[in-house]
């Protein structure tokens, strides 16, 4: 079979890993910087805006949201490496599925938890987005489970 698509999504993948943790890193620095840069073009009416009240809440948010992203991140790069040798339908994989989805409910409840201190429709949008792809993971992780099922009955059949 050729890999090359596979190989490609992998390196992306990786790409956005390892960028997704330097800017993991850099969120306190560089949200204080964007708040300095965002005063300067709109004046001081950038002081009405809640990010300056509660930034140590943004910036706890943000991370905490950062890190379940991450792991989603990390849980497909090991998903991709199953699919790249050819065997896909594995119970490790089943499991990457189900902590994606608990990944994904995090972000949701960190997404409204911040609409409760400042509200902003970004963040609803993050958290359903982030809601129904829980939901879609959760629902593939049992089909994922069926299929490992079925492939493990299916090698014992001679």
């Amino acid at each position: 079979m050729d890999n090359r698509l596979n190989y490609f999504v992998k390196a992306i993948l990786d790409f956005c890993f390892y960028v997704g943790l330097v800017i993991e890193v850099s969120v306190p620095f560089t949200l204080k910087y964007a708040i300095i840069k965002s005063r300067e073009l709109m004046g001081e009416s950038m002081g009405q805006y809640p990010i300056n009240e509660y930034y140590w809440y943004a910036v706890a948010s943000i991370m905490m949201a950062g890190v379940a992203a991450l792991l989603i991140l990390f849980e497909l790069r090991k998903m991709m490496k199953t699919v790249i040798e050819d065997n896909c339908f594995v119970e490790a994989n089943v499991k990457s599925l189900y902590r994606m989805g608990t990944y994904a409910f995090i972000i949701t409840g960190v997404k409204l938890l911040r609409c409760f201190v400042y509200f902003t429709p970004g963040a609803v949008i993050i958290a359903g987005v982030f809601f129904f792809a829980g939901l879609f993971s959760k629902v593939l992780a049992r089909v994922f489970d069926r299929a490992v099922s079925y492939k493990q009955e299916n090698d014992l059949t001679i």
